[in-house]
C-alpha cells in the first residue's frame, strides 16, 4: 500500500482517479476544532467556505438550532456566534446543534478532497482513532490544509505522526512520496515536544502574538479523543464516527 502526502490543497486537484481515504490535517485550529465540537454534544458540521454562502445556508436551515463559525486571519468573523477557537465549543454552546464552519483553510481543504470514497478529519487530538477507523486500502492521502495555500510545518509534523505509527502497526510494505518521508522526518525529530513545535511554528506564533496559547496547548494533546469527523458525502456534512477497527 502507499501513503502519499500532500502539503496543499492544490496539489491534490485533478489527480486521477478517486482515492479511497483522504485525512484532512489542519492542526490549528480547524480540524482540532471539529472534534472540540462533536466531543462536546453538536451533531453535525457543514464546511462552507464562501461567507455569504454560509448566511443564507443558516438561514435556510433555521437559526434556532444552527450556529454560524469560523475565523479569517485567526479571528473570529464578525456577525458569527462563534470563532475557532477549541475551547469555545462547549457543550451548554453547541451540544445539538449544527454547525456552519467556514474557515481560512480547513473548510477548502475538506471540499477541495470530495473526489475521495472517505474523507476524516485528523489532529494530533484522535491521530489513533483515525487509524484505527481506516480499513486497508491500497492508498491512503494525507492532505495537509496549509495557511493560505503555503507549507503548514504543524499539519506536516502531525501527517509525519500519522505515517510513523502507521508503519509500525502494519505489517506489509508501505510505498512514501517524498512529502510523506519528509512529514515522517519532522515527526521524529519533533515528536518529544508537540507543544514546543507548535509555538515554533509560524502559525503557532501568529496565535500566540492574538492571545491564544491555550488553543495551541489544547492542539498539542496526543491521543485525547476517539472521535473520527467523516464528511458524509451524499449529504456534504460532517458527522462524528468512531474507530471500526485495530491496525
Amino acid at each position: 500500500m502507499d501513503i502519499l502526502t500532500f502539503f496543499t490543497p492544490t496539489e491534490i486537484m485533478g489527480l486521477d482517479g478517486k482515492a479511497n481515504v483522504i485525512v484532512v490535517f489542519d492542526v490549528l485550529r480547524g480540524s482540532t476544532t471539529i472534534v472540540a465540537a462533536f466531543k462536546a454534544g453538536a451533531t453535525r458540521i457543514i464546511p462552507v467556505v464562501d461567507l455569504d454562502q454560509a448566511v443564507r445556508l443558516a438561514f435556510k436551515l433555521g437559526r434556532e438550532d444552527v450556529l454560524l463559525c469560523g475565523e479569517r486571519n485567526g479571528e473570529p468573523i464578525e456577525g458569527f456566534d462563534m470563532g475557532n477557537s477549541p475551547l469555545e465549543y462547549t457543550p451548554d454552546k453547541v451540544e445539538g446543534k449544527t454547525l456552519i464552519f467556514s474557515s481560512s483553510n480547513c473548510s477548502k481543504a475538506i471540499l477541495a478532497s470530495r473526489n475521495a470514497k472517505r474523507i476524516l478529519i485528523g489532529c494530533f487530538n484522535n491521530i489513533q482513532a483515525i487509524m484505527e477507523s481506516i480499513e486497508q486500502p491500497s492508498t491512503i492521502y494525507l492532505l495537509c490544509a496549509a495557511k493560505m495555500g503555503r507549507f503548514s510545518f504543524e499539519d506536516a509534523v502531525c501527517a509525519g505522526m500519522f505515517i510513523h505509527i502507521f508503519m509500525e502497526s502494519y505489517s506489509g510494505e508501505i510505498g512514501l512520496n517524498d512529502a510523506s518521508s519528509t512529514s515522517r522526518y519532522l515527526y521524529r525529530q519533533h515528536h518529544r515536544d508537540i507543544l514546543g513545535m507548535l509555538k515554533q511554528s509560524s502559525h503557532g506564533n501568529f496565535l500566540t502574538k492574538l492571545g491564544r496559547q491555550q488553543d495551541l496547548e489544547y492542539a498539542a494533546l496526543v491521543n485525547s479523543e476517539t472521535i473520527v469527523p467523516e464528511l458524509s458525502l451524499d449529504k456534504n456534512y460532517i458527522i462524528p464516527t468512531v474507530a471500526i477497527k485495530q491496525l
